[in-house]
C-alpha cells in the first residue's frame, strides 16, 4: 500500500467509492457486518451515495 500512495492513487477514495457502490446494491447494516464498518457510518455513506435503503424503514406499511 504504501508503494501505491507513493505512486499518488488515492486508496481513500477508491475504498469509498467501492463502499457506496455496495451500499446502493445493499442495506446498510448488511454492508457494515459483511465489511467490519459501524452501522452509523454506513448510514452515512448510504445517505451521501443517494441510497433509498435508509428511507426503505419510513416506506413500509404500518401492521
Amino acid at each position: 500500500m504504501d508503494r501505491l500512495r507513493s505512486l499518488g492513487i488515492d486508496l481513500r477514495g477508491a475504498r469509498n467509492t467501492a463502499l457506496d457502490e455496495h451500499l446502493l446494491a445493499s442495506p446498510p447494516p448488511l454492508v457494515a457486518d459483511a465489511l467490519g464498518y459501524s452501522h452509523q457510518i454506513a448510514f452515512l455513506h448510504a445517505d451521501a451515495a443517494g441510497d433509498a435503503w435508509s428511507r426503505y424503514v419510513n416506506l413500509r406499511a404500518k401492521p
